[in-house]
């Protein structure tokens, strides 16, 4: 019912518009017919006549379509000679309760046991209960992520954006620990030496001798030369006054 109350608000729509621009052709149309002996047929009729077509086409579409079978008729045979299926209630209940257990001696996460180590250092070095933008704090909680993303990267040696969210960590440790440094040289000293940091602080962190010492191949091919001669000339001098004496 409500198709057709719809189509015949369209067919009404379209014959209002077609009614108001061809005014001058329906005109033409009419003297044409009374010229030639006809009698013209009304617009109201047109419409009639239309709508009536309409309702037929309808009412014949839902006729045929309350005679069509049900399409899934032919499995009602099938279904009526299944057996019946009880649910056993007891095994799904014992399965619910292996999941429970599962995931109760299931161990926490990475990440949730980086949290707690996160919120352990951040106690062992804040100031105060509400301490948690110190320096100090920002030293532990970078070290602490430094330390879990050094983990992720050696499982993971291509992830990029990690790789640079570590090296933007290690900045940010370096910074807070020279400024505390240059602040509190006793906490500073007291955080390196607990942590395991490697960072002297002050000018230390700038003398060459000292940051690359360590190192064995820290002179240039130049400089061993030089060094060479230097002590070639100074062992020939020793001889010589040896020679003398």
């Amino acid at each position: 019912m409500i198709r057709i109350i719809l189509l015949a608000i369209f067919l009404i729509s379209i014959n209002a518009f077609t009614m108001r621009f061809s005014a001058q052709r329906s005109g033409m149309s009419k003297l044409k017919m009374m010229n030639e002996g006809e009698t013209p047929v009304p617009e109201s009729a047109k419409v009639d006549r239309a709508l009536d077509s309409a309702l037929d086409f309808l009412q014949d579409g839902e006729a045929e379509m309350e005679e069509e079978e049900d399409e899934f008729e032919m499995f009602s045979d099938i279904f009526a000679d299944a057996p019946d299926f009880e649910i056993n209630y007891d095994l799904i209940s014992e399965l619910e309760k292996k999941d429970m257990e599962k995931a109760v001696s299931k161990g926490p996460t990475a990440a949730q046991e980086n949290a707690k180590e996160i919120q352990a250092q951040v106690e062992r070095w804040r100031k105060h209960d509400k301490d948690v933008g110190s320096a100090e704090v920002q030293i532990a909680i970078s070290n602490v992520r430094i330390k879990y993303l050094t983990a992720h990267l050696l499982a993971n040696k291509k992830d990029q954006a990690t790789k640079r969210g570590l090296i933007a960590l290690v900045n940010l440790r370096r910074k807070s620990l020279k400024y505390l440094f240059k602040t509190n040289p006793s906490k500073a000293a007291e955080m390196v030496s607990e942590l395991g940091l490697r960072y002297r602080g002050g000018d230390a962190a700038l003398d060459k001798n000292v940051k690359y010492g360590a190192y064995k191949n820290t002179k240039s091919k130049w400089m061993k030369i030089r060094a060479a001669k230097k002590q070639e000339t100074i062992d020939r001098a020793a001889a010589k006054e040896d020679a003398l004496a």
